[in-house]
């Protein structure tokens, strides 16, 4: 299972294959924990094109408020991820045929998850 780090001095994200000690901008991070089910905002929506699983979001990408990231970890074991910065559309495609779990993250309201 992936793990994944938020540093909330810079922004930057960290990822593991197990539990790691992550150190950032002077500060040791714990491991983003699922933070329960999304509400309106903070859900993805998807749509199937030629193929491909396309998610987007309304979330606002502000300054102070933004998707971090999206990753999908298959059931293979590879992990995809794309990362997103403030006042940058969310987008993020998959194979359609393509299953496993599907993560995001608000840099202020935690990570959520689900299986694709």
């Amino acid at each position: 299972m992936a793990v994944f780090y938020f540093c909330k001095e810079c922004g930057n994200v960290f990822t593991s294959v197990n539990k790691a000690t992550v150190n950032c901008c002077g500060e040791t991070w714990n491991p983003l924990e699922v933070a329960g089910e999304p509400n309106e905002k903070h859900q993805l929506d998807v749509k199937v094109e030629n193929g491909k699983r396309i998610y987007t979001s309304h979330h606002p990408q502000t300054d102070e408020h933004y998707f971090a990231f999206i990753a999908f970890e298959c059931k293979c074991g590879t992990t995809k991820i794309r990362y997103f910065k403030p006042n940058e559309e969310v987008r993020f495609c998959l194979d359609e045929d393509k299953h496993g779990k599907l993560y995001w993250f608000c840099n202020l309201h935690g990570l959520y998850e689900m299986e694709v």
